[in-house]
């Protein structure tokens, strides 16, 4: 998208996906989703 308009990313960092707040995460780390975040994403 970026790219389209002539503008290059030096870097990206995701906050959110969807309704689950990921910033507390460090780079490379993971988890497993909740149970309600689960339901809420197969809505």
């Amino acid at each position: 998208m970026c790219e389209n308009v002539g503008r290059k990313v030096k870097a990206l960092h995701r906050t959110k996906i969807g309704n689950i707040d990921v910033k507390q995460l460090k780079i490379g780390e993971w988890r497993y989703l909740k149970e309600d975040e689960i339901k809420s994403l197969q809505k």
